[in-house]
């Protein structure tokens, strides 16, 4: 993906995305890794939403698994917190751990979908949480609200969340240690 000013070619490509032709829209996919832009990726993940079909979910969630634009974690964490997105937060939660990308500033957005999503979105909110903390520098006041918030909401977790919030608690220790 580019950034700058959108092009006509994008609008189009997601236009394409809107097809019930599950191979146009793969092929769309494919050439918005190309020819994409950053301020295209509102309208993609507008349009992932609205994916029924499990394999063309997975696609658009390998599409932003692929996006490298530093511009990315903002929009995504954006989307992440818009509940016109719920369904699909899962796969978006995946596809940033998958990219690589610094989440560091948009922890907390994962800290309450782990709090507050099933196991599965806890797992993969867990995985963003840990990756962002083992390979980015993150602010040790953050780290701090977020152990504190995950400690207090530990008796409320269903008994299969249980094991991932203490094991969360463990994960953010050793970042919350004086030097």
């Amino acid at each position: 993906m580019t950034t700058g000013k959108s092009s006509p070619i994008s609008a189009e490509l997601i236009k394409q995305l809107e097809s019930n032709d599950p191979a146009m829209v793969i092929k769309a996919l494919r050439k918005l890794e190309r020819a994409g832009n950053i301020k295209d990726l509102p309208a993609i993940i507008r349009v992932m939403a609205t994916i029924k079909d499990q394999e063309l979910l997975n696609e658009f969630t390998s599409f932003l698994s692929n996006v490298r634009s530093k511009e990315a974690p903002a929009i995504l964490a954006r989307s992440l917190e818009n509940p016109a997105f719920a369904r699909i937060r899962t796969e978006m939660s995946r596809s940033c751990w998958e990219s690589q990308l610094n989440y560091a500033p948009h922890l907390m957005v994962f800290a309450l979908m782990f709090i507050a999503g099933d196991y599965l979105l806890a797992l993969e909110a867990f995985t963003v949480i840990e990756n962002t903390c083992l390979e980015n520098p993150v602010n040790k006041k953050l780290l701090q609200d977020i152990s504190v918030l995950v400690k207090n909401t530990l008796p409320d977790q269903p008994e299969t969340k249980q094991r991932l919030v203490k094991e969360l608690i463990l994960v953010l220790e050793p970042f919350l240690e004086n030097d």
